[in-house]
C-alpha cells in the first residue's frame, strides 16, 4: 500500500484506520510525508509505533505527488502496489478483492474500481463508475478513466514503463495512464466500489487556471502518444472552456456532465 501525505489532518486518521482494518492484513504500508507542517508526519510515526506494517519517509520540502510516488514505487518491497489518498477511505475488502483478481488474471497490470463519492458530512452523492475491460479503458484513456486512490498494480510493470512522473506535481496519474496504454500493458476495473472518495462539489469551480491547462497539456500529450481520435482532443480541451465560464455555469455543467460522462457508459 502506498500512499502520499501532504497536511491530511484530520481525514488522515480515517484513511490510515480504512487501511490498518483490511480484511487482507498481510501487507507494507509506505506512507511518503511529502514536507507537511501540520503534523502529518508525526501522526503516521506514533501510528507506526505499534503497527509494524506501516514505514514513513518524508520529504524535507514539499515537492508534489509525482515524485513522491515516484519514490514510493521505488522504495516499496511488495509485488503489487496499491494506492491511497490521504484524504479518502479503502472499503473494507478492498485489497483482498484486488489481489484475488490478480491471482485469477495474471496478465493484468493495473486494477482499480469504482468510487463512492462522499460530500464532507459522509453523504454518499453517487457511485462513480469506469470502463470494466482494457479494450475500452484504452480506448476512453484520455478521460481519466481510473480512479486513482482505488489502483493496485504490479510494480515491475510500472517501473518498465518509467514510472510517475517526478515533475508532474499533479495529473501525474493521467499521464501515467496514457503510458500504460502506449506500452501494451493491460487495465481493468472492477465494477464495485473500492474506496470513499472525498468529493467537495465545487472542485470544478474553484479549479485555477494553471491546473486546467495542466491537466489539457497533459491529455494532449497523451492523445498524440496513444494515437487518439479527434474527439479525444476535443474532449481534453473542453475544461479550458469550461474555465472561462462563470462559476455558476460551471456547476450546472458539470452536473450535466456527469450525466453523459462516457467512463459511466463503458
Amino acid at each position: 500500500m502506498l500512499m502520499s501525505v501532504y497536511n491530511g489532518l484530520p481525514q488522515l486518521e480515517r484513511a490510515v484506520d480504512s487501511i490498518l482494518g483490511q480484511s487482507h492484513d498481510e501487507f507494507e504500508f509506505l506512507v511518503v510525508d511529502d514536507g507537511s507542517t501540520d503534523g502529518s508526519a508525526d501522526y503516521v510515526r506514533r501510528r507506526g509505533e505499534s503497527d509494524p506494517r506501516i514505514r514513513l519517509l518524508t520529504e524535507d520540502a514539499n515537492r508534489g505527488l509525482g515524485a513522491t510516488l515516484r519514490r514510493g514505487v521505488e522504495a516499496a518491497g511488495g509485488e503489487l502496489i496499491a494506492r491511497m489518498d490521504d484524504d479518502d477511505e479503502s472499503v473494507p475488502d478492498r485489497l483482498e478483492r484486488q489481489i484475488r483478481y490478480f491471482e485469477t488474471h495474471p496478465e493484468t497490470d493495473v486494477l482499480g474500481g469504482y468510487a463512492l463519492d462522499v460530500a464532507t458530512d459522509d453523504t454518499v452523492l453517487r457511485v462513480r463508475r469506469v470502463p470494466l475491460t482494457h479494450a475500452r479503458i484504452a480506448e476512453l484513456v484520455w478521460t481519466n478513466p481510473f480512479v486513482h486512490s482505488s489502483v493496485m498494480f504490479r510494480r515491475a510493470s510500472i517501473l518498465r514503463i518509467g514510472s510517475y512522473d517526478a515533475a508532474l506535481r499533479r495529473r501525474q496519474d493521467y499521464d501515467l495512464w496514457f503510458r500504460c496504454v502506449n506500452a501494451g500493458l493491460v487495465l481493468a476495473n472492477l465494477p464495485e466500489p473500492l474506496v470513499r472518495y472525498r468529493w467537495a462539489e465545487d472542485t470544478v469551480a474553484r479549479a485555477h487556471f494553471s491546473a486546467t491547462w495542466d491537466q489539457v497539456r497533459i491529455g494532449l500529450r497523451g492523445c498524440r502518444l496513444v494515437g487518439a481520435p479527434l474527439r479525444a482532443y476535443l474532449g481534453v480541451c473542453l475544461p479550458l472552456v469550461e474555465s472561462a465560464l462563470p462559476r455558476g455555469l460551471r456547476m450546472r455543467l458539470q452536473s450535466v456532465k456527469a450525466r453523459i460522462d462516457p467512463r459511466a457508459a463503458a
